[in-house]
């Protein structure tokens, strides 16, 4: 509350406010059986370790693309809302008419959606942040489980390896926390551009969902296409796949120790990790440049009005 109370931005004060208001029904049912969730469930994919029979690298996946896709889509409902329920309520004029500039409208409209969607970027972080270990453990059960039941290496001649990468498991850690504050920073801006420009919040919903999900889809369907019929481990390192799940292949990839199946592609995921930072900056600049541009069309001034 403090933060806001020291906020010279009043649209920002109007916006949080509004959010905060929205949410509260949601947050006092559903936010601790929410949390309480996700813990069991991490909790859940943490014992199947016992057994190297057990699916836990696909569980652990899917659950960060299921939360993923759930966090992109309050993201984007949040943002779908902002500037449409001004045209839909009719207060749009009344806004534009104070003389407050369309940056402070931008500026404030966002970051009051973004006070409402900081918790959801936090638990999409902490569930990926904490299937890395699990990824990571996963992989050395299967490892040593082959080696161990041949009686010797994979590769003929070659002993068993297992070194820690360093800078690897640090660059994972570092893109999980940069991959989702950016995926959220570039939800709520999809859906403000799409909230901006078509003016109806149901529709414009649609549309940013359309427009988030686009690049998922098509970059599924290609990686579907070019690996059909390849072992999953060959379809994670596919670079096109980080692009449909905004890193989380590439992630796993560099989480992985250093082994005798894992050489050289710890380097080899760093491509699909940048392209899938451009791919979420470029739809973050992208949003916030439609929305500049629809705020300024339907009124509002570039500078603020002098107060006398």
């Amino acid at each position: 509350m403090a933060v806001i109370t020291r906020n010279a931005n009043p649209i920002e004060w109007q916006e949080t406010r509004y959010q905060q208001r929205m949410a509260q029904p949601f947050m006092r049912r559903y936010w601790l059986p929410l949390v309480l969730g996700v813990v069991i469930i991490i909790a859940a994919i943490a014992l199947t370790l016992q057994s190297v029979n057990n699916r836990t690298r696909d569980y652990a996946i899917y659950t960060i693309w299921i939360t993923h896709a759930l966090v992109a889509a309050r993201a984007l409902a949040a943002g779908a809302n902002a500037i449409s329920r001004e045209h839909v309520g009719k207060t749009w004029d009344a806004l534009v008419l104070t003389g407050v500039s369309q940056r402070r409208i931008l500026l404030g409209k966002w970051l009051g959606i973004l006070h409402l969607t900081a918790p959801w970027m936090l638990l999409l972080g902490v569930v990926r942040l904490s299937m890395l270990p699990i990824l990571m453990m996963a992989f050395l059960n299967r490892y040593a489980w082959f080696n161990s039941s041949r009686g010797g290496s994979y590769y003929p001649g070659v002993m068993p390896t297992v070194d820690w990468v360093e800078w690897a498991a640090l660059s994972a850690v570092a893109f999980t926390v940069i991959l989702t504050v950016l995926e959220v920073l570039a939800c709520s801006a999809i859906g403000l551009a799409c909230s901006a420009t078509i003016r109806r919040g149901w529709l414009a919903m649609v549309v940013a969902v359309g427009v988030r999900f686009t690049p998922v889809v098509l970059f599924g369907i290609f990686t579907r296409y070019e690996m059909d019929g390849r072992p999953t481990w060959q379809l994670l390192r596919f670079p096109a796949l980080s692009l449909a799940d905004s890193g989380t292949s590439t992630v796993y990839q560099l989480i992985l120790p250093y082994t005798t199946w894992t050489a050289g592609e710890h380097i080899e995921a760093l491509p699909g990790a940048f392209m899938a930072v451009v791919l979420l900056l470029a739809l973050l600049i992208g949003a916030l440049a439609v929305s500049w541009w629809a705020i300024r069309r339907d009124g509002a001034l570039p500078h603020p009005v002098p107060q006398p």
